[in-house]
């Protein structure tokens, strides 16, 4: 990275210079480490940069990141063995097939989409069942009837 944003391993007070030095005004013994990181993490876009991002950027390019652990979403893999490939010659990739696996991409990534609509809906759909209750701190139940065992 060229520059460098705070992450939880920084100490609270070079958190707090970061900060300041960016010209967030913050009074830090009303802030513990967790709220600075919180400040931190909606001006980090502001502030991360990658020397490859600037590189691109000169070159009128985007780099465009795929999510680690997912071959089905990257285009290049579906380029059967890119190593061989590249060994073979490279232009055996044709225009024609590199959009097939674009096309394959968003068809794939659309399915990603259409499975958490449809979790997000089963979830909301979902009625609360009164026999699981979180209590925290101190019982207002006092009946007694706790039963050990397993019959």
């Amino acid at each position: 990275m060229a520059k460098k944003t705070p992450t939880t391993k920084w100490k609270k007070a070079v958190i707090v210079e970061w900060l300041v030095s960016k010209g967030e005004e913050i009074d830090p013994s009303q802030l513990i480490k967790n709220d600075l990181l919180e400040i931190i993490q909606r001006l980090k876009p502001r502030y991360s940069a990658y020397i490859i991002d600037e590189i691109a950027k000169d070159s009128e390019k985007t780099v465009l990141r795929l999510p680690p652990y997912h071959c089905e979403l990257n285009p290049i893999e579906l380029t059967i063995d890119v190593k061989h490939l590249l060994h073979q010659a490279i232009d055996r990739v044709k225009p024609e097939d590199w959009q097939s696996f674009i096309r394959h991409v968003k068809d794939e990534e659309q399915k990603f989409w259409d499975v958490d609509f449809i979790c997000d809906e089963m979830i909301d759909k979902l009625l609360p069942d009164p026999r699981h209750i979180l209590s925290i701190g101190e019982s207002t139940d006092s009946s007694g009837d706790e039963d050990d065992s397993f019959d």
